[in-house]
């Protein structure tokens, strides 16, 4: 549920918790999706089951790898906007609390969902839209690996993980 130190005083958990399911119904609904996005993005870490939520809501998983799909033609040539780039690191945020909570990681895991993520991270651009695109990604390939579980690694060892994670830190911007 909500932690408790970051509601305000006058929400009821209850109700935040209505709330929550309200907008994670929205997110397979086209025309809600965006609205939604942003919202639970905002909300990710001050409700602490929404990841398990996500998952096993019905369309949900779905709604957000629709999300990462549709940008896939913006990617070459080069023509992501910055809109287009905050809506699809919204569900990428939304992915990446997914993929750190203990409950939905290796569900995650087994339905090799962080390989969607790769195309971002084999982008070049160096325009602020593809940066933050790649360092979403990476934030969900990082929640994934922040916790030592052998099968992480393996998954990502027998992938292109390495080699587009050095291309990154060649040609991304200095901070």
């Amino acid at each position: 549920m909500l932690d408790p130190a970051q509601r305000p005083d006058h929400t009821r958990p209850e109700d935040e918790a209505e709330k929550i399911f309200h907008l994670v119904l929205e997110l397979t609904n086209p025309e809600q999706r965006e609205a939604a996005l942003l919202e639970l993005s905002k909300r990710r870490e001050t409700f602490i089951d929404l990841a398990p939520i996500l998952w096993h809501s019905f369309g949900t998983i779905s709604a957000l790898l629709q999300e990462i799909v549709a940008i896939y033609p913006l990617l070459s040539p080069p023509s992501l906007t910055a809109q287009a780039s905050n809506r699809v690191c919204n569900a990428l945020a939304l992915l990446q609390c997914v993929a750190s909570h203990p409950e939905t990681r290796t569900l995650f895991l087994n339905a090799h969902i962080p390989l969607f993520l790769y195309p971002f991270l084999n982008t070049i651009s160096k325009t602020r839209p593809f940066e933050y695109l790649r360092l979403t990604s990476l934030g969900v390939i990082g929640a994934l690996v922040k916790v030592d579980d052998p099968d992480v690694i393996n998954f990502l060892l027998s992938t292109e993980i390495i080699p587009l994670c050095l291309r990154i830190m060649e040609t991304g911007a200095a901070p």
